[in-house]
């Protein structure tokens, strides 16, 4: 095989494995948003059908009818005070964990201490934390959902190792210069690490945003639910609203879209930086 063959073929075959997974990945994105326009009856029909005969909205008229809308604003403020609660404390302990490294000996064990956590099943502190809620009167609250998983290892870690990798002079020349700690992080640090906080912005929505377990143990008023929980709701004793479930889940996923399309050249920024250094 000469060598031209073999460069076709080096990039042929990545190029065909890769668009293999994606159409793997898109099918049931596609196939969701088709069905959610079909009728109740054209679901189950044999042969399935990946068009519907005929478009039909009806079912989102009987999903925002319900009050959807009410529903997304609940999970909007859940998802939005969440993550920025989560940039401010990942942002700020991972600063600490940088910065403080050579003037402060045991930040390496602290942070050690930190990715432990991570070994824990996050299922293992659903009991704890509702009776924590419960005993600090946010039970059926919002703020029993949002304040429990404000800090994350995840965060942490992506700050720490992106401050890691900007040189220690920075922080030198700006005490030179006159600015106390909070100056130097805010208008020195804060700034350089854009692409780790979007990143984590669009990670920290997104687990609020679909978060399922502990908005249904926390919240008990209808009023006060939250997306996934409402569309839960399609599931009851006399069986399954699955038109009505395709249409939810549909508008559930386009807010989740288009902060990603907005947002998607922050990503690979932000992951990379967070590798940098150890």
């Amino acid at each position: 095989m000469n060598k031209p063959s073999l460069r076709v073929s080096k990039t042929l075959i990545p190029s065909a494995l890769t668009l293999i997974v994606s159409l793997a990945i898109l099918f049931p994105i596609v196939w969701l948003v088709l069905s959610s326009f079909k009728e109740t009856g054209e679901l189950f029909s044999y042969p399935l059908a990946m068009f519907p005969s005929r478009f039909t909205f009806i079912h989102y008229q009987k999903v925002i009818g319900e009050g959807f809308f009410g529903y997304v604003f609940n999970s909007l403020f859940l998802a939005v005070v969440g993550t920025a609660i989560t940039l401010v404390i990942s942002a700020m302990c991972g600063y600490a964990l940088a910065i403080y490294r050579q003037e402060v000996s045991y930040t390496n064990l602290v942070f050690g201490i930190f990715l432990l956590g991570t070994l824990i099943p996050g299922e293992t502190l659903t009991v704890p934390q509702v009776t924590v809620i419960s005993e600090l009167g946010l039970y059926n609250n919002i703020w029993g959902v949002i304040l429990p998983v404000v800090t994350t290892t995840t965060g942490i870690f992506m700050f720490r190792q992106h401050y890691l990798s900007i040189p220690l002079s920075f922080v030198e020349a700006a005490r030179i210069d006159g600015s106390n700690e909070a100056q130097t992080f805010l208008y020195v640090m804060l700034p350089l690490g854009t692409s780790s906080t979007v990143t984590l912005a669009i990670f920290s929505f997104m687990w609020r945003w679909n978060d399922y377990i502990l908005p249904l143990l926390v919240l008990s008023d209808q009023k006060k639910y939250t997306i996934q929980i409402a569309i839960k709701n399609y599931i009851g004793f006399n069986g399954v609203d699955w038109s009505s479930i395709l249409s939810a889940s549909v508008m559930s996923i386009i807010p989740i879209i288009i902060l990603f399309i907005i947002l998607q050249r922050y990503i690979v920024g932000g992951l990379s930086a967070s590798g940098v250094k150890g």
